[in-house]
């Protein structure tokens, strides 16, 4: 078998991994070791260092990168996460605008904050995926009110101190940071998605649920700004809940 026969073996078990997380997710753990053989044949190929083949480099690093991460909430695979981030390096070394590579490296670290978020949804009671916000309209309507708001503050800057918070954020920021990136370096290789905006808007409501009340307004603005201009671009569609996010929080803010 030469190497281009090879590349071709590992690409169609690539496709089958792809197929497997969108039609039976649960299955995912029993494609790791399929995924490790990709990567060891790959390794031993010359396709991850030529940069003319930048386009099927990167839909083999997002589909392995979707296996690393299918159980989000309980942590990555490791090795496969590390090679993924390692090959995602590779191409943005040759490339700093690559958008595909830009927001790979977005969504890992958006990924690997899902586990503190989730802690902080079981602690907290709130969804710190974006579904609710330590941010509201202040309340003056009576002295109670005032005192209640004062508390809440209080209590909220008392959690953004906690450990799970902190790593959070820890993740959070250069999630944001890669994704606005992508967004950036998109328009110009008309590459802007609806998908790419609705990520980065996700990764913004994620940092601002787990960053201090006196700072995180500017996250959720960011956030509706990118439904938004999701929403904006012809066919595509938000979600339910996010377009109830947009139309909750959208009236909040104005």
């Amino acid at each position: 078998m030469n190497e281009e026969q090879r590349i071709n073996v590992c690409k169609t078990s690539v496709a089958q991994i792809n197929n497997v997380l969108r039609t039976s997710p649960q299955q995912w753990r029993t494609y790791l070791n399929l995924a490790r053989s990709v990567i060891a044949h790959l390794d031993a190929t010359t396709l991850m260092q030529q940069p003319s083949r930048a386009t099927e480099q990167a839909w083999i690093i997002a589909a392995l990168q979707r296996l690393a991460f299918a159980d989000p909430d309980n942590g990555e695979v490791e090795d496969i996460a590390v090679w993924c981030a390692r090959q995602w390096q590779i191409l943005l070394q040759r490339d700093t605008q690559n958008v595909a590579a830009l927001r790979g490296m977005g969504e890992a670290w958006l990924a690997r904050a899902q586990p503190a978020l989730s802690r902080i949804h079981r602690m907290d009671g709130s969804d710190s995926s974006g579904g609710s916000s330590q941010w509201s309209a202040p309340s003056i309507t009576s002295t109670e009110d005032e005192r209640q708001n004062t508390a809440a503050t209080t209590e909220a800057e008392r959690r953004c101190g906690t450990a799970d918070y902190v790593e959070a954020r820890g993740f959070l920021q250069p999630a944001v940071e890669y994704l606005e990136r992508a967004v950036a370096a998109a328009p110009a290789q008309q590459a802007l998605s609806g998908d790419l905006l609705v990520k980065t808007a996700e990764a913004y409501m994620s940092l601002g649920n787990a960053s201090s009340p006196r700072v995180n307004e500017r996250y959720f603005r960011r956030a509706l700004q990118l439904l938004r201009a999701g929403k904006a671009i012809p066919g595509y569609t938000l979600c339910l809940y996010l377009q109830r996010y947009l139309d909750d929080y959208g009236r909040l803010l104005e």
